[in-house]
């Protein structure tokens, strides 16, 4: 493998002197604003008689506009042939459009007006007015039609004493930590075209509900729920339930041993195929199992040794699934009949052959036609017809100024890391390379629970297009523990962390080198979360390996981090799996402040200071670490009102900017780690108004 690996780059590299050298191609990169500006689609779904598909676009606000998230409009499409027509534009939020069971209504969750809450809002497929269907006092979560059309099923949070609202108003009530949670309740209102909503009907009350599925035959609905509002409830301790419609009550239906996600009832009301965690321990949704609503019982349809991760799931018919499957780089949709040995299934649509990852397709029982979404390498979210075989045919085409930029060449990779496992990854070439070595900027994922696909990877937080366009290489590693290649290689990391996981990082590095593609004096690393981790580990343990660093909503200090976070038991039960008195002195080993006073690699550090996953105290102390170790290129930069990531215009186009130029100065440029470090304000590079001196 890495001989043929090696004369492929070999001649690559000769085939990319000649042919694209600076004096015969100019290029164009992409710059930071086109990144930023990119449009993509989002959620989707296909109307009962497969003419038309619903999608909505997801797009940053400009710098200009009030600072929020991304906005995200509606719009319809025939199968057929057609424009998309715009449903619902402007200054909007719009998730989860469905059509009514009869294909006469669109429905999606949006907030309209001041001080409003997310509502339900209908409107006819035909054009028209969209009107509210719910009037919850708290916002809706979630949503379903029932299975006439004649009611919907939401999730909404419990309203707030009006006493405890009154004095928290005046500002005379504290704030508790995980205490006076409020519930998540279980509705239903009835749904009239053009009729003032009516109040919602409580079905349950007494349990925290996080997801729900609407029985098609309308016996019952499937519904998660837990014992706490809280986040890490959510990924760890959801337990399928069942509602009898008729009689109202409820009864346990899986206690699901980790993770959950998918959730849907069989089109004969008879099964729930659900996707979740193998068990306790494994820390991503991995495995199909179908249970049985008339005799309660649960089995797996994704054999322990596959070797690659079910993530969603949708019924064909009565007895058959479609799964979306990671393997490896690439994603694969297969069909599996639930009465068939644990295993068998049959791909309908290979990835990798497409060159297309894909997401689940928006399908309905007995109809052949269905539409997703689809990227590659040079190509963002786009939606796509499908018919169950074959190619998908694509329907939207966004982005159009993207055919002016000369995008990075863009490879997957393998090595062998040090104990001679074969690590895959991606690679993205400079743009116009000149067949010399590189300097490389490692960008590693965060999870580790998650893995890098061969599509479009570019965005604010892996800007890689804008990297390549200023003559860098990108790897993208997915080192052990990442997802995509089985449960045995997600678990390899357990209870090892920054051990075997981060060398492979290493050992990739030094296999690009060996091939002579890198030039391993300018070798840079940024990521985010778990990334971030691997960013501070890499550029104080592995010092002397790595020139520059860029960390990311990072973890610095294990132990701390625990305690801090808002996941506390998923950090138990799928990473460490030992409370931290048995781990103590691993955490402690494996934390980077403990490296810090023999780090000699600028890091820039940035974070929200809103953050609940991985605490803001996370980044203080790497960089109180260093500083008192005295060192001289270190930096930290807060992002007001921003969680775990960057959801704000503002705060994604400083993150780009400031990597950009921190990555510049010291891999490019070439400037001393005890010298003067890159301009702190970036506004002008930004394009944002200076204030004159009056």
């Amino acid at each position: 493998m890495l001989h043929s690996n090696r004369l492929l780059w070999s001649v690559f590299g000769i085939f990319m002197f000649f042919v694209l050298t600076p004096s015969e191609s100019s290029a164009t990169p992409m710059t930071i604003n086109q990144l930023l500006d990119i449009s993509r689609v989002g959620k989707v779904d296909i109307s009962p008689d497969g003419k038309l598909a619903l999608f909505t676009v997801v797009q940053n606000r400009s710098l200009d506009e009030e600072a929020g998230g991304s906005w995200s409009r509606l719009y319809l499409v025939s199968t057929k042939e057609g424009e998309p027509r715009p449903y619902i534009t402007g200054e909007v939020s719009v998730s989860n459009p469905t059509f009514s069971p009869d294909g006469h209504f669109l429905a999606f969750g949006m907030t309209r007006g001041d001080d409003a809450k997310s509502q339900v809002w209908v409107m006819p497929v035909g054009g028209g007015e969209a009107l509210a269907a719910t009037k919850s006092k708290t916002g809706v979560s979630a949503f379903a039609w029932s299975h006439d059309g004649n009611h919907l099923f939401t999730i909404e949070t419990e309203a707030q004493d009006e006493q405890e609202k009154e004095l928290a108003d005046k500002g005379w009530l504290p704030r508790w930590y995980e205490e006076n949670l409020r519930g998540r309740h279980l509705c239903r209102t009835p749904f009239s075209w053009n009729k003032v909503p009516q109040e919602a009907e409580i079905l349950v009350d007494d349990a925290v509900v996080w997801k729900l599925a609407v029985d098609p035959t309308g016996k019952s609905v499937v519904f998660s729920s837990t014992e706490r509002n809280l986040v890490d409830d959510s990924l760890m301790f959801q337990n399928l339930h069942v509602l009898d419609l008729s009689s109202g009550n409820t009864h346990l239906l899986v206690d699901v041993p980790g993770k959950l996600g998918d959730v849907k009832v069989s089109p004969d009301g008879r099964n729930v195929a659900w996707t979740g965690g193998a068990s306790l321990s494994d820390h991503a949704v991995s495995t199909v199992f179908i249970t049985s609503l008339d005799e309660n019982d649960t089995r797996s349809l994704t054999s322990a040794d596959y070797l690659g991760h079910a993530r969603h799931v949708t019924w064909r018919d009565k007895r058959t699934v479609l799964v979306q499957v990671d393997e490896g780089m690439h994603t694969n949709l297969i069909e599996q009949r639930i009465d068939r040995e644990v295993g068998n299934f049959k791909v309908l649509f290979n990835g990798s052959e497409a060159n297309l990852v894909v997401g689940l397709p928006a399908s309905r029982p007995g109809l052949k036609t269905m539409v997703m979404t689809g990227h590659n390498s040079t190509q963002p979210t786009e939606l796509f017809l499908w018919n169950g075989k074959g190619d998908a045919k694509r329907l939207t085409h966004h982005n159009s100024g993207l055919a002016d930029v000369d995008l990075a060449e863009q490879k997957v990779v393998t090595w062998q890391a040090r104990d001679g496992l074969e690590i895959e990854g991606i690679l993205q070439m400079p743009v116009n390379w000149d067949g010399r070595p590189f300097p490389l900027i490692v960008d590693v994922h965060g999870g580790p629970e998650s893995n890098h696909h061969q599509g479009w990877i570019s965005r604010y937080a892996s800007p890689g297009h804008i990297f390549c366009g200023l003559g860098f290489g990108v790897l993208y590693p997915n080192y052990r523990g990442s997802t995509g290649r089985g449960l045995d290689f997600a678990a390899s990391s357990f209870a090892d962390p920054a051990g075997a996981e981060f060398d492979d990082i290493v050992d990739g590095v030094d296999y690009l080198i060996s091939e002579g593609l890198v030039d391993g004096g300018r070798v840079g690393v940024m990521g985010g979360s778990y990334g971030g981790y691997a960013t501070n580990w890499l550029t104080t343990r592995y010092s002397e390996r790595f020139a520059a660093g860029v960390s990311f909503v990072g973890v610095s200090d294990l132990v701390a981090k625990r305690f801090l976070t808002d996941i506390p038991y998923e950090d138990l039960y799928v990473h460490m799996g030992k409370p931290v008195r048995d781990t103590w002195e691993l955490m402690l080993d494996r934390s980077p402040i403990l490296y810090a006073d023999q780090s000699r690699t600028p890091l820039l550090i940035l974070h929200g200071d809103s953050d609940p996953r991985v605490h803001p105290s996370q980044s203080q102390e790497i960089y109180r670490a260093l500083k008192v170790a005295g060192h001289p290129a270190v930096r930290l930069v807060w992002y007001p009102g921003e969680g775990h990531g960057n959801s704000k215009r503002f705060g994604r186009a400083d993150y780009v900017h400031r990597t950009v130029a921190w990555f510049q100065w010291y891999l490019l440029d070439g400037k001393p780690w005890d010298g003067k470090m890159p301009e702190l304000d970036l506004s002008g590079e930004m394009g944002l108004p200076r204030q004159e001196n009056q």
